[in-house]
């Protein structure tokens, strides 16, 4: 079943209840994801793609049609996640825990978890500028002036921080870029 996407913003507008809920259903598997990279854990993931639906429905009627939904929605996530990193005590390293799925041969899936693994730990000791940047081009596709709108900085900030965070990772990763050639 497909959904107009417009058609549901008009009729969560008036406080129909079930067309936010479809919109929720629509996005909520990449709000979540979003949430769980920059966060690094699954109950600040949750909480901040909980709390980004309960910002977003209340902003609804602020919502301007002069960007994407799903940009002006990752806005409000990232906001959300970023508030709850920002509250973390210092010290607190999330710890993201890849889920890579079974194959047949073992030591492939092995190698292929250790790899995600290793690269989910850098991407959790960047900052959290970095860390988001990265996130939303490499992890979630975003384009450049779409990433700008979201953080709302300007887009050499965004080249900036890609730039930086991608460099620091493969510091990290050093001994995995150079074994892939």
């Amino acid at each position: 079943m497909t959904f107009d996407e417009r058609d549901l913003i008009s009729r969560s507008r008036s406080g129909e209840i079930e067309a936010f809920d479809l919109l929720v259903r629509l996005h909520q598997d990449r709000i979540y994801n979003l949430a769980y990279r920059i966060t690094g854990n699954r109950e600040d993931a949750s909480d901040a793609a909980q709390d980004a639906f309960v910002r977003a429905y209340q902003a609804l009627p602020r919502y301007r049609e002069d960007a994407a939904f799903s940009t002006w929605l990752h806005r409000i996530a990232t906001n959300a996640a970023l508030d709850l990193v920002r509250r973390r005590p210092a010290s607190t390293h999330g710890e993201l825990h890849p889920e890579v799925p079974a194959g047949d041969n073992l030591e492939a899936v092995v190698d292929r978890r250790e790899i995600t693994r290793r690269v989910h730990a850098a991407l959790g000791h960047l900052t959290v500028e970095y860390r988001t940047a990265v996130v939303l081009r490499d992890l979630q596709g975003l384009a450049y002036g779409e990433i700008a709108r979201i953080l709302q900085v300007p887009l050499g900030t965004v080249r900036s921080r890609l730039a930086r965070g991608r460099e620091a990772m493969r510091a990290q990763l050093t001994d995995l870029v150079s074994a892939e050639g």
